[in-house]
């Protein structure tokens, strides 16, 4: 998974939505993919999260 941006902003912004594409992903089809079963937990904390609460989870900010 990669993002990019014009600011670091941005950026982050686009990985959270790249996030959310691989949550549904993996909804659809790869949770059966031998390389991608054991991310349930990833999705579960893309699911249960909003898009600031996953931003501040990939910069690593606790508020």
């Amino acid at each position: 998974m990669a993002a990019d941006g014009a600011s670091f902003d941005e950026a982050i912004g686009e990985m959270v939505d790249a996030l959310r594409e691989y949550a549904e992903d993996w909804q659809d089809r790869l949770r059966t993919a031998p390389n991608h079963h054991d991310n349930w937990g990833l999705v579960q904390l893309i699911a249960l999260s909003d898009d600031q609460q996953l931003a501040d989870w990939l910069v690593g900010t606790g508020r």
